[in-house]
């Protein structure tokens, strides 16, 4: 009887002690964490008087390293009307940092964007600079980033049926602003501002404002909305896209 009380006390004391070397090393590796993943997914289907899809994908990959950080964005937004192609549009964008302090870096990213029913082939730019975090806590981030680069545009001649390439020096004007409302939602507000450096009048603004909402640890829910205006637009163009998403959204 004493034996088995002893060898129960043995095992109960056993078991604890592997349950607390379990839960700490899960909490290192949260700690350490280097590598986190965020994808979107977004359908609109319609069918009767009018017959309409919207697809919608957005992916995020961020890999850190102690003070190098590389992130990876890409998205793609297609929809549909009655046969009738109203969007497609492509983007891409691969950026490598590198923490100066816990609230100045240095930034390089290159990005490559396609949306031939906006009047452009391809737009694509390499561009340095830096950034800087205004005010960086766990429920409230305020950041800036300043870059200088090069561009270079296959735009279409809709007028004259033909293509104008361009390659000009740019600068590029960002704000970001996240926003933790409670525990499991988030806003996120992005303001970008782009000039042609050779060409003041060519600048362009867009933004993108969304709201997400998690319902698990892996699993939200995400609203969102993009604006973009080119206030000297490709020839037999418009100047200004919108685009409102309901996404669902896998995090890792």
């Amino acid at each position: 009887m004493l034996f088995n009380i002893k060898k129960i006390t043995s095992m109960f004391i056993l078991t604890i002690s592997l349950t607390q070397a379990i839960q700490a090393d899960k909490g290192d590796e949260k700690a350490q964490k280097i590598y986190s993943s965020s994808t979107s997914f977004s359908l609109l289907m319609t069918s009767g008087n009018t017959q309409e899809i919207t697809l919608g994908f957005d992916t995020e990959q961020n890999l850190k390293i102690k003070k190098n950080e590389l992130k990876f964005k890409g998205s793609i937004i297609y929809s549909q009307s009655d046969g009738t192609r109203e969007s497609e549009i492509y983007y891409s964008h691969l950026e490598y940092r590198r923490s100066l302090s816990s609230k100045a870096y240095l930034l390089g990213f290159g990005r490559f964007e396609r949306n031939e029913l906006s009047g452009y082939k391809y737009r694509f730019a390499l561009t340095v600079g830096a950034g800087y975090f205004w005010t960086k806590s766990k429920n409230f981030e305020l950041s800036s980033e300043l870059t200088l680069g090069w561009s270079k545009e296959n735009n279409i001649e809709k007028i004259k049926g033909t293509d104008l390439k361009l390659s000009f020096a740019s600068c590029l004007v960002s704000t970001q602003v996240k926003i933790n409302i409670s525990s499991n939602s988030e806003l996120l507000y992005q303001d970008i501002f782009f000039i042609n450096l050779e060409n003041t009048n060519d600048y362009r603004f867009s933004s993108l404002g969304s709201l997400s909402v998690s319902i698990s640890r892996y699993i939200a829910l995400k609203i969102s909305h993009q604006l973009k205006y080119n206030h000297y637009p490709v020839p037999g163009f418009k100047g200004t896209d919108q685009y409102l998403l309901s996404s669902l959204v896998l995090n890792f």
